[in-house]
Order: structure tokens, then C-alpha cells, then sequence
């Protein structure tokens, strides 16, 4: 039950390409916006590609950055044909697409499913999560480690919810809270709860590797939408990405925003 809950709260999408920085090629003297639309990668009964392609229509959007690498787009950045219908996103944004213009970019880490789909690192994933719940199951945790643990379990429950919870409250300030709680229990938590359960020191390197992957990860796709501003001056940027993501790229891009000309808004601002 742990594995399931750990892989529906989105935690399984860790998942380094450094944009050059290259030339202004809009207008220098106008604000960009950024809109960063926090997601879940597939359709649900609250929140679907159609959701995320009436709020692209309200926002008309000149560029849209795509949580992907630049295998999922053609040399000319369109979306690969096997990639379309696949994700919540892509399917959106082909709607989109189909009836008006937008310039697609990846911001994502190249090699990125190499990663995630690499043996040996799911082999790990799924023993390390049923290790801790026997582990609880046969009351081995210390007082300690049983407090962090029903905290990631209870991370867990709200990272179901907010994977079927609609777009408006995914990305509000209450559903912006729930985020930090996950992120800080699925990494910090986890952290925490291996040193202080010595039958899980195995697991220590392979925990360190995710979260190193995991602010590797976010740091790149901030650098890559700074750089993409730059390139894009004055247009409307659309930023999407998975929920667990959208906290850390917009404070990220908040500490930049005044002293490099840029607004960083909510969808429902248009």
C-alpha cells in the first residue's frame, strides 16, 4: 500500500540540460509573463486535458515550456507523433495547437527516463518501500522514525488528493501549502526516517542519489525558463509542470522577476 500511495503522489516523476543563453529576439523594453500551471500527467475526474486547454485559450500564450527533454520534439520543436496523446499536457497543448500558434519548448533534463526507468533505481524504490512497512508492520520503528512515518503516510493521503483535486485548487495558496508538505516529507522525511532506522542504512546512498537528482532536477529547469525569458522577451510564457515542481520554479523565478523585467502570475490572472 506504501509503494502505491508513494507512486500515485507523483514522487516517482524525478525526473541536466543547461540552455545557452542566447539573444533577446522580442522586445527589451516590455515585461514578459510567466505563468506556471502546476499539473498532474494525466487525465482525472477533476482535472483534464480540457481543463488545461480552456485555461491555454484564456492565457493565449506565445511559448509553451513542456516538462520534457528534447527526445519528445522534433528538431524543429514540435511534438513527437508518439507523444501526443499520451500526457494530459501534450494532449492539451496538440488541442491547442490545432487551432492556434505557440512556439514549444522542453526545459526538462535530457536523459531524464533513463533515470527514472533504470533498473536498478526501481529495484531499490520498490524494496526500500516495503522494507519500512514491514518494518511498521512488525513495530521496529522507534518513536521517532513512527512519528515520520505516519507524517509521509498522511504526505501520501494529501498527495492523492491533490493529484484528483481540479486545476483551480492545485494551484491556489491552500493547495500551495499541501505541495511544500509533500515535497518536505517525500524528500527531508524520508531523509530522516533512513538514519534513524539503522535496518535501512542500504537504502542511504540510493535515497541521497534521489534527492540529489531531485534539486539537480528543479535547479536546471529554473535555469533553462531564465534563459528561455530572455530568448522570449515580451511574450506570454506558459510554464507547465507536475504539481511537486511549481512551488520551487515560482519562488525560484520571484527572486528573479524585478531585476530582470518579468511578472510571475496565476493562470486565473487572464
Amino acid at each position: 500500500m506504501l509503494l502505491k500511495l508513494f507512486l500515485i503522489s507523483g514522487i516517482s516523476f524525478f525526473s541536466f540540460i543547461i540552455i545557452p543563453q542566447t539573444t533577446r529576439e522580442a522586445f527589451p523594453n516590455n515585461s514578459t509573463d510567466i505563468i506556471i500551471i502546476g499539473t498532474v500527467h494525466y487525465n482525472t475526474n477533476n482535472y483534464n486535458s480540457d481543463t488545461l486547454k480552456e485555461i491555454l485559450d484564456n492565457i493565449k500564450p506565445d511559448v509553451i515550456l513542456v516538462e520534457c527533454d528534447s527526445s519528445y520534439m522534433t528538431p524543429d520543436f514540435q511534438l513527437s507523433e508518439d507523444i501526443k496523446d499520451i500526457f494530459l499536457e501534450t494532449k492539451a497543448i496538440t488541442k491547442f495547437l490545432n487551432e492556434k500558434h505557440a512556439d514549444l519548448r522542453p526545459y526538462d533534463i535530457p536523459g531524464r527516463d533513463l533515470f527514472l526507468n533504470d533498473h536498478t533505481r526501481e529495484k531499490n524504490q520498490t524494496n526500500f518501500f516495503e522494507d519500512i512497512s514491514i518494518l511498521h508492520r512488525d513495530n521496529k520503528l522507534n518513536d521517532s522514525a513512527l512519528n515520520i512515518f505516519n507524517r509521509v503516510i498522511s504526505m501520501m493521503n494529501i498527495s492523492e488528493e491533490m493529484a484528483n483535486s481540479p486545476a483551480t485548487y492545485i494551484n491556489a495558496s491552500e493547495g500551495s501549502k499541501k505541495i511544500d508538505t509533500i515535497n518536505y516529507y517525500s524528500y527531508i522525511g524520508l531523509d530522516n526516517l533512513i538514519k534513524l532506522t539503522p535496518e535501512l542504512s542500504p537504502y542511504y546512498t540510493y535515497w541521497q542519489l534521489e534527492n540529489q537528482y531531485w534539486n539537480e532536477r528543479n535547479y536546471t529547469m529554473l535555469q533553462n525558463i531564465l534563459n528561455y525569458e530572455k530568448t522570449f522577451a515580451g511574450k506570454k510564457i506558459v510554464v507547465l509542470c507536475g504539481f511537486a515542481h511549481k512551488n520551487i520554479l515560482k519562488n525560484g523565478l520571484a527572486q528573479k522577476a524585478k531585476d530582470n523585467n518579468f511578472n510571475v502570475k496565476e493562470f486565473w490572472e487572464y
